[in-house]
């Protein structure tokens, strides 16, 4: 072969190589397509909108420094609204904000990408909203806005997301969900798998979940309406769950504690509040720095201690079920609910009694006293109801101890 052949043949495999690369970065990363962009007087503010589509991934992502985000799971293929709104005082002045903040939609592989980049900082009237519809099969969602709220509906995949500041809504999820907030109210309505929700400070709202459920907010009351094993921690504010699947922890720094069904074991904390339950099939434990404590149906062992109120606790376990239990508060009376037939060693203690010490509808407890007739006494009841069993520990500084038959 020639030189000139050569340099030919040279020529035309640079030319093939060049073309090949470039079809293979065109593969990498698919522009968007289909995108409009208008300017228009939306009250008294200027909006720009910018709609757009793509074709679906497996993976959608979100990034964005501003604004926020909401991603629906009704659609064929990813598409988008982007809504910019300044409230400057002419179009001119709000298009060079709208220049500020510039959004840029890719598909790289299998994963369809949005971002929204902030190229200055002149924002301070302006606001953003960004809408996506994807399919409702898409396995993965990520979604991050460094100010503004986050909202998910009918997505069958698992959902990542990340907001600075700003309330969450989601609903009609079937994987597993993990979303952060540093400060605001978030609502959930029906997630098919693990739910975890963190905010800096704010209210908390969930109506079903059906896996693992966890909590934490900063400060504001939570509010649960069916859920899997549960943990709830929240700085300051009221609990409410209705129905708990599994085991379940809940701690208020400062805050009543209102528990429904729970069929696993119960701990329940709380820096100043009361505490009540409907039922519950494990161990439960509680503590609370002040309040009254209403246990009902427990079916195993209570462990409780209030710095002060009054404890009423109600067991329906029976011999087989039945664990060491203490109830134990500093000042307020203490009454103690046992089925006729259960097997339980009593030791219980009033160190100032008040009203008639303490009382037992069961024969079998012997009530001793010290102390004038004239004055404070301190009075104990031992015995062994049934044949004896697990022991019960009762005690309270100042009040009245009461065991009554369950009916």
């Amino acid at each position: 072969m020639g030189p000139q052949i050569e340099a030919a043949a040279s020529r035309r495999w640079s030319t093939s190589a060049l073309l090949i690369a470039t079809t293979m970065v065109m593969a990498v990363a698919i522009p968007l397509c289909g995108q409009s962009t208008r300017v228009f007087r939306d009250g008294n503010a200027w909006v720009e909108e910018t709609t757009g589509s793509l074709p679906a991934g497996r993976e959608f992502r979100a990034i964005t420094d501003m604004g926020s985000v909401q991603v629906q799971g009704n659609s064929q293929q990813v598409s988008y609204v982007v809504r910019k709104r300044s409230f400057a005082d002419t179009e001119e002045a709000a298009r060079k904000q709208f220049e500020q903040l510039r959004f840029s939609a890719n598909k790289a592989g299998d994963v369809v990408i949005l971002d929204g980049k902030l190229m200055g900082r002149n924002v301070n009237r302006m606001m953003a909203e960004i809408a996506v519809q994807i399919p409702k099969q898409t396995q993965v969602v990520k979604v991050e806005t460094r100010g503004g709220s986050l909202s998910f509906n009918s997505i069958s995949g698992s959902i990542v997301g990340v907001t600075a500041a700003g309330d969450v809504k989601l609903d009609e999820i079937s994987g597993p969900v993990k979303i952060s907030s540093g400060g605001g109210v978030m609502e959930a309505g029906s997630v098919g798998s693990d739910l975890y929700l963190q905010s800096g400070g704010g209210n908390v709202s969930v109506e079903r979940v059906n896996g693992q459920l966890i909590i934490k907010t900063g400060g504001g009351k939570v509010h649960i309406g069916t859920s899997g094993g549960t943990s709830i921690e929240t700085g300051a504010g009221n609990i409410e769950v209705n129905k708990c699947n599994g085991d379940l922890r809940a701690n208020s720094g400062g805050g009543n504690l209102n528990l429904g069904d729970v069929y696993g074991t119960v701990l329940a904390e709380t820096g100043g509040g009361s505490v009540r339950l409907s039922s519950a099939q494990g161990a439960v434990r509680v503590i609370t720095g002040g309040g009254t404590v209403e246990l009902y149906k427990v079916g195993q062992s209570a462990q409780v201690e209030t710095g002060a109120g009054a404890i009423t606790v109600q067991f329906v376990a029976g011999r087989d079920k039945f664990k060491d239990s203490l109830l134990h508060t500093a000042a307020g009376n203490v009454i103690v609910y046992l089925p006729s037939n259960l097997g339980v060693s009593v030791h219980a203690s009033t160190e100032l009694a008040s009203g008639k010490g303490i009382l037992s509808a069961f024969p079998g407890l012997a009530i001793t006293s010290e102390g004038s007739n004239y004055g404070p006494k301190s009075m104990y009841g031992e015995g062994q109801l049934n044949g004896g069993g697990p022991i019960l520990r009762v005690r309270t500084t100042i009040g009245q101890i009461e065991f009554r038959r369950l009916q």
